[in-house]
């Protein structure tokens, strides 16, 4: 998996083969193939793997349990990493143009959501979390989009913006979100350095 990601951080997605892929990993066609069918498989694997570790990144950069703060990072860490390096972008791109691998983000995500969220939105139902999870998907896809191909250098500063979207989906009052956002900036900013691509 590593020697794909770094053909695909590289090179692009699109540009990058099968073939090389096995040459890089130092491994067998069969061996590929018995684990990853194709190379939507391979960007599938990864990006399960990218969105359970900025998960597991954010439960641990938070002492208490506060599930927005934890949910705020998750995202915020993605989209530092996106505006930082523009082939994270393009793989996240990637990712959610494919049916089968947006499909996993989002069942993904609507059960990382009900489990955050559980406890404080009880009212929810597992509809209402995958709507708004699907709700949440939109909103990144078009933000990565346009910070990939508009290369917009005001991107950093339109996080806040997207963010109060994005929790207000989830039933915040504007000082909660206010609050949320500006915690997750300090927590961002203090962790930076420990993080790759951020």
């Amino acid at each position: 998996m590593a020697a794909a990601l770094t053909l695909f951080l590289k090179q692009g997605y699109s540009q990058t083969t099968v073939k090389q892929i096995i040459r890089d990993a130092g491994v067998t066609n069969g061996t590929l193939f018995h684990f990853f069918p194709s190379k939507e498989d391979i960007l599938m694997h990864l990006v399960r793997d990218v969105i359970l570790g900025y998960a597991h990144l954010a439960d641990g950069m938070i002492k208490k349990d506060d599930p927005f703060l934890r949910f705020a990072l998750e995202i915020g860490l993605q989209l530092h990493a996106v505006i930082r390096q523009e082939a994270i972008g393009e793989l996240y791109l990637e990712a959610y143009n494919s049916g089968r691998i947006s499909k996993m983000i989002v069942e993904e995500a609507s059960r990382r959501n009900r489990e955050l969220f559980q406890s404080v939105r009880s009212e929810f139902d597992d509809d209402d979390f995958y709507r708004r999870t699907l709700a949440v998907k939109g909103i990144l896809h078009a933000f990565i989009h346009d910070i990939v191909h508009d290369q917009n250098m005001e991107s950093l500063s339109r996080i806040d913006g997207i963010m109060e979207i994005i929790l207000s989906l989830f039933n915040l009052s504007a000082e909660e979100i206010r609050q949320t956002i500006r915690k997750m900036k300090r927590i961002i900013k203090k962790q930076s350095e420990n993080v790759i691509g951020l």
